[in-house]
């Protein structure tokens, strides 16, 4: 009987002493006061390459005029969504902007609410990025990131 009761605070202390530990991490902004969609991750990059292929030639695919893909270096992890895919500062990712790395207007995308500025070498900015389903039946497994919005740092 004397070996439960011990068995039990045990498990007690490991329980408490866990959400005791998890207290230090109130400091820290959560996933829930950024409003980081699901299955996204907030990240400051650095743009390293951009692919100058023109990923299309049908005329209605913005990736048909601007290039849209390109290497990214994280600089700082901002936060995650939930079930998103882990992700390290220093990682260098492959990245396809769904709006293209070019500067956007009203011309380009009538309706996309807010103009972004575009893109270069070197450019650092903030995103949410989010890791596009590989094709099952592609033998190149190669993962690829989908930025849709960002906001350039300089």
């Amino acid at each position: 009987m004397k070996i439960i009761f011990s068995v039990i605070a045990l498990i007690l202390f490991a329980g408490i002493s866990g959400c005791v530990s998890n207290k230090k991490i109130v400091n820290e902004k959560t996933a829930l006061d950024q409003n980081i969609p699901p299955g996204q991750c907030r990240i400051e990059a650095r743009v390293i390459k951009i692919d100058s292929t023109l990923l299309s030639s049908s005329v209605n695919d913005p990736c048909s005029k601007s290039p849209c893909v390109a290497w990214i270096k994280i600089k700082d992890i901002i936060g995650y969504g939930a079930g998103s895919s882990a992700l390290n500062n220093g990682d260098t990712l492959k990245t396809k902007f769904a709006f293209t790395l070019a500067p956007t207007t009203k011309e380009t995308f009538p309706k996309l609410i807010e103009n972004l500025p575009g893109l270069t070498d070197g450019s650092t900015f903030e995103a949410d990025i989010q890791l596009l389903p590989s094709n099952p039946s592609s033998k190149n497994k190669e993962k690829i990131y989908l930025i849709y919005g960002y906001k350039k740092i300089n």
